[in-house]
């Protein structure tokens, strides 16, 4: 027979069970800024060089589609690709090995993993567990960011051009939190 002792010792174990299972209090997600959280649809890629000049980045193109998903509990993906992209486009933008940008192949670029915010430096890396070029496996790529309302802005140095150092600039549109 359960007496209302036997029941709440019952229901607080549920609710310690429920809490360990589903990462409540989780240090990970702790850490994760609300704002961060949520599914974003790519508004403008735009690359700069040092003079301020914009550069078209031939793979994805000056226009190109994309999502951004950032979870509560420290998962990310990525997702972009040329928009007028050809089954001709099968070229493969490599990246150096010590570059801030992931590869490009055939006007794609996706990945997933894991991000870690540093929010004094106001800085995001993403450790890729899984990409479409095999080299980016295991790369920790670091972003500045800036959440203003359901505008999330992404700022990196992706590598450097024959003519001096590129900044890029995602803009991104939060569709769903």
């Amino acid at each position: 027979m359960f007496t209302a002792r036997t029941c709440r010792i019952t229901l607080r174990c549920f609710v310690i069970c429920a809490l360990v299972l589903f990462g409540v209090g989780c240090k990970r997600s702790d850490k994760v800024p609300a704002g961060l959280v949520g599914t974003w649809q790519l508004v403008s890629r735009i690359d700069r060089d040092a003079s301020g000049n914009v550069i078209t980045e031939p793979s994805l193109g000056s226009d190109p589609l994309g999502y951004l998903i950032y979870d509560s509990k420290g998962h990310v993906a990525a997702q972009l690709m040329a928009r007028h992209r050809s089954s001709a486009s099968v070229a493969t933008v490599t990246s150096e090995a010590n570059s801030n940008d992931p590869a490009h192949i055939g006007g794609y670029d996706a990945y997933f993993g894991r991000y870690e915010p540093d929010m004094k430096s106001g800085t995001v890396t993403h450790i890729l567990d899984g990409a479409l070029a095999p080299a980016d496996v295991g790369r920790r790529i670091t972003r500045r960011f800036e959440v203003t309302g359901d505008t999330l802005t992404i700022t990196f140095e992706p590598g450097t051009q024959a003519n001096g150092k590129i900044t890029r600039t995602i803009v991104w549109r939060r569709i769903s939190p």
